[in-house]
């Protein structure tokens, strides 16, 4: 099978994928909590004891400026020829289960990387991140940030990413007054 082939084939599978996971307004048919779930169990996943639920889950967005993220070789800020690697995020998606009085929320984001001019092949560390925020006073009830690593395939370096954030735990009472904000994140410019 040629490589354009299996190129074909690895888009036209993450969008299927990416699809499935926002047809339902949850994770499809993925189940990112590790254990199984039948319908008979009305929504306990057998493994963690933990009830999922959908209609409480705070969907997940992205802040402007947050889908987008270039590197440049050292000193050639803002010169395209100077791009070692860029990435978009292309979907994000959730799911929550409640314990007690925690709600854990699964982030799950899909998206794809590819080195740039001054780039090559290799590992690549992308820096995501997860924040909950309460609607109205912009209150942070979350935040990390994570430094995912990706490789960039030999030949072609480009590359399709999922990350998964499977413990991202809020108070209960805070679950219907916030929203989940994910993106790339390299914090405040530094000062020349």
């Amino acid at each position: 099978m040629s490589v354009n082939a299996v190129r074909v084939i690895s888009a036209i599978s993450m969008a299927a994928l990416v699809a499935g996971c926002n047809a339902s307004g949850g994770l499809g048919g993925l189940n990112l909590g590790g254990g199984s779930q039948t319908s008979s169990e009305q929504g306990v996943d057998e493994k963690l004891g933990t009830k999922v639920v959908q209609g409480v889950c705070p969907s997940v967005q992205l802040r402007e400026g947050t889908a987008y993220l270039r590197k440049y070789a050292r000193g050639g800020q803002d010169d395209p020829e100077k791009i070692t690697f860029q990435a978009a995020i292309a979907d994000t998606t959730r799911q929550c289960s409640i314990t007690g009085e925690q709600m854990t929320i699964n982030v799950l984001v899909a998206g794809r990387a590819a080195a740039g001019p001054a780039g090559s092949s290799g590992p690549i560390k992308m820096p995501i991140r997860v924040a909950v925020v309460e609607n109205g006073t912009n209150r942070v009830v979350y935040s990390e940030l994570t430094q995912f690593e990706t490789t960039l395939p030999p030949g072609n370096p480009t590359t399709q990413f999922l990350f998964n954030k499977p413990d991202v735990n809020i108070p209960i009472v805070d679950s219907r007054s916030v929203k989940v904000f994910v993106g790339f994140d390299e914090g405040p410019p530094k000062r020349s």
